[in-house]
């Protein structure tokens, strides 16, 4: 029961953590191209021309990545060993995914993109598939233990 607890309180956690990022204007798409300017050093760029407009985007998107993969893991690590686990960790990260978006279309220099939805689903989806897997490959050591 403690471990519920302690699962629930992560997600409930990174679920502020997330708000949090969208509720800053410092994480807008112009503040983060600005910094990753100068963090380059590469005088001569224009405001989203160049190198830095290209990693700035890859940058911002894998955010959306592993920031929604984490919540989809700690949703189903609550979850487990429940039935449909998997699916309704991946289901509680997209939708959680979809109501960030909206959040996000009231804060001032935000947009709201539905590509960013179907990224964080995806981030949701990538995440609990390496958990799978890393399930998967555990499963004959666990049985091999039960054996002996």
């Amino acid at each position: 029961m403690v471990r519920k607890w302690v699962w629930w309180s992560l997600v409930g956690i990174w679920c502020l953590v997330i708000y949090g990022f969208s509720e800053a204007s410092y994480f807008t798409g112009e503040n983060t191209a600005r910094i990753l300017q100068k963090w380059i050093g590469h005088e001569g760029w224009e405001e989203g021309e160049g190198a830095a407009s290209p990693l700035n985007f890859v940058i911002r998107k894998f955010a959306h990545l592993s920031a929604f993969g984490i919540l989809a893991v700690l949703v189903f690590q609550a979850l487990y060993p429940k039935r449909w686990a998997y699916v309704w960790a991946w289901s509680f990260a997209a939708v959680y995914g979809a109501t960030d978006e909206w959040h996000q279309s009231f804060e001032p220099g935000r947009t709201a993109l539905f590509s960013d939805v179907v990224i964080d689903a995806c981030g949701a989806l990538v995440a609990l598939c390496l958990v799978w897997m890393w399930q998967q490959r555990r499963k004959p050591a666990r049985l091999k233990r039960k054996i002996s």
